[in-house]
């Protein structure tokens, strides 16, 4: 939990780095990075313990988050000083995917009462 919570913020907050150029690409890149490993790793060693329903649903969202955040990492690495606006179509889509997070685990904490 403490990597996923790492990776988005690390996403986040990777626009500080402006002035160092090409740090905020590597910074992105690699908040991406921590995303995709741990989707990958969920989706290479499923828990048979929590029962079949259960691995269908963290599949389907392990498969969510390598939609989401595989293009925001092949965006931040083609990225260059002439090339900003890639940078920032790959940063929109990891916020677009970090609300995404926030609005489910707000909605399963207040009102589904996880």
């Amino acid at each position: 939990m403490i990597a996923i919570s790492g990776g988005i913020l690390v996403g986040i907050i990777a626009p500080i780095f402006r002035s160092c150029g090409i740090l905020r690409n590597v910074v992105l890149a690699a908040g991406a990075a921590v995303l995709v490993i741990l989707a990958g790793m969920g989706l290479l060693h499923p828990d048979l313990r929590q029962g079949l329903a259960s691995v269908e649903a963290n599949r389907r969202e392990y498969l969510f988050v390598l939609a989401c955040e595989t293009p925001v990492l092949v965006l931040a690495l083609v990225s260059s000083q002439r090339l900003k606006k890639l940078f920032w179509v790959g940063w929109g889509v990891h916020v677009v995917f970090t609300a995404c997070v926030l609005i489910v685990v707000i909605w399963l904490a207040f009102f589904w009462h996880w």
